[in-house]
Order: structure tokens, then sequence, then C-alpha cells
């Protein structure tokens, strides 16, 4: 019986603006993503019916499960049966700003597309991403890009230089609901997007994070950990609208600085991926990963 992995790799937010509600309930975004080397590994194999094995982090496994959405839509739309036994190895926390739901969707749809040698063209795949969340069309794209909208409009970045990078991860996740609806309560109805990033001229890793003010207000604790942080990184920041802090130009001991601190904490070394290793990474033997109609292909 023939199996097919590939990893879903996580993301940050370099920067994030954000706008007011929208009617649908979304707000306009602008940001720029950078995929990082840490991620979930998905495995799947032909089965008689659909199942999802989660190992390694805690996460609910159960039929909200977004791997689990991405099987069905994908089959809905396909028009075959969503027969697959999925095996889905855990390390991006959840909660944490780093997109491991929306990574593991589009890793699904990626390796299902293969298991079940359906939709040649990636249109299906285009289609379904944007209605699992907001994150998924980029994961079909990865590397560095601008995401606009509210997340479905995707283009691609050039390479920036690898990045090192150390997250501190705190013991808890934050709940996107509740940051927006915090953000909202802040900003009001009269909150426009931003037209571009300040990443373009400031010549900074990290530009501002729009919904960090959020953050504090749902997880006063937060507080603590960005204060840490500024200590020890040339820079520092929020990832979306999770709890993990990205640091930039931490030195050989600020991980044992900032333990010895946090001891509750999780941190892990990364490095920022471009497109090149992200699709490679990504994309199942003998498959493609498609192309996403949001996205914008560099020179066109």
């Amino acid at each position: 019986m023939s199996a097919w992995s590939a990893d879903a790799p996580a993301k940050i937010n370099r920067e994030l603006r954000v706008g007011a509600r929208r009617s649908d309930g979304f707000h306009d975004l602008l940001s720029r993503f950078s995929s990082i080397d840490l991620s979930d590994t998905l495995t799947v194999e032909a089965s008689d019916r659909l199942e999802l094995l989660c190992r390694g982090e805690p996460l609910d496994c159960g039929e909200s499960n977004l791997v689990l959405r991405a099987a069905r839509g994908l089959a809905l739309e396909a028009g075959v049966e969503p027969r697959a036994r999925i095996v889905l190895d855990k390390r991006i926390p959840v909660g944490a700003g780093l997109g491991g739901g929306s990574s593991d969707a589009a890793a699904a749809l990626r390796l299902l597309r293969r298991l079940w040698d359906v939709d040649p063209s990636g249109e299906i795949v285009s289609r379904v991403a944007p209605t699992l969340g907001s994150d998924v069309p980029y994961f079909l794209v990865g590397g560095d890009a601008d995401v606009s909208g509210r997340g479905e409009h995707v283009v691609p970045r050039p390479d920036a230089p690898a990045a090192e990078l150390l997250l501190l991860i705190p013991p808890f996740p934050l709940s996107t609901r509740e940051v927006f609806e915090a953000h909202a309560r802040r900003t009001g109805e009269g909150a426009r997007v931003a037209e571009r990033l300040d990443l373009e001229t400031s010549g900074k890793f990290f530009g501002p994070n729009e919904l960090a003010s959020a953050v504090l207000e749902v997880e006063g604790a937060m507080k603590a950990y960005l204060e840490s942080a500024r200590q020890v990184g040339s820079d520092s920041s929020l990832t979306g609208s999770g709890s993990t802090v990205v640091l930039i130009g931490a030195g050989t001991g600020a991980e044992s600085w900032l333990a010895q601190r946090h001891p509750e904490a999780r941190f892990e070394r990364t490095r920022t991926l471009g497109r090149a290793e992200y699709v490679s990474r990504t994309t199942p033997p003998g498959g493609r990963n498609g192309h996403y109609p949001g996205q914008s292909l560099p020179g066109r």
C-alpha cells in the first residue's frame, strides 16, 4: 500500500496591519508572511474510510479539524469518496500565531490530491483552500509573501536572506476570535487597513503588529514575555493573533537566560525558509503544488 508524506511548515507575520470588521465578519488585512523551519508532518494512505490520527502536540482531532475539513471539501469538489488514513505528527503549537492548522490543511489538500489522483490543474484545491481559513491560500505558496484581503490575495516576494530566529512560546494558546474582537473594540468601525507595509522602507526585520494591544488585553501575562524578549534580541514581535514571541538577533546565551526567567515556556531555534525549499518540502512525490488564482506570480 502506497503512502505519501510531506512537511507542513509554520509561518510568522513580520508585519500585520488590520482594518475594521467587514460585513462578512472578517477584517481586511495587509501582512508579510515568512515560512519557517518548524513543521508538522502529514502522511496519507489509502483506506476504506476517512480517518485522522494525531500525534505530538495536543489538538482537537474531531470533525472540526482543518485536515478533515480539507479532505471532505476536496472529495466533494472532485466527486470522489473521502477515503484515506491520515496521520498528523504535530510539532507546531495550537493558538500560537504560527499558522499550524492552516498549513496542515494545505498539506492535506496536496497529499490527497496525489492519493486520489484528482485535480491535475489545481483548480479545485484553489477553490477549497480559502473556504477552510484565511491563511490556507498562503500555504499553497510559501516563502516570503504579502497577504491582503481576508487572506485570499497572496503576492509572492523575492526570497530574503535566511534569518535565524528564536521562538518564545508561552504554555497557553490564544483565541483568534477573542483577539480580533478585542481589536475591533479598541479601533471601532472606522479603522482602515494600511496601504503599504513599513517593511518596504524601514530596513527592519519586523514592522508593527496591530493586534499586539489586543493580545495584551486578552492575556495580560504576555507583557512579561515581551519585556523579556526585548532584553535579549535585537528585535522581537508577536506573530499573528497568537502567543508566540519571535526574536531575531538573540545571542547564544539568550535561550538559557529566557528559560531561567520563564521555565514554563517552550523555545525553538528556527530559520526562515525560501520558496524553493518550501516547495521541495511540501510537494509530495510526483505531485505539484498547483497555482492559487488569488496569487500574483512574480513578473506579472
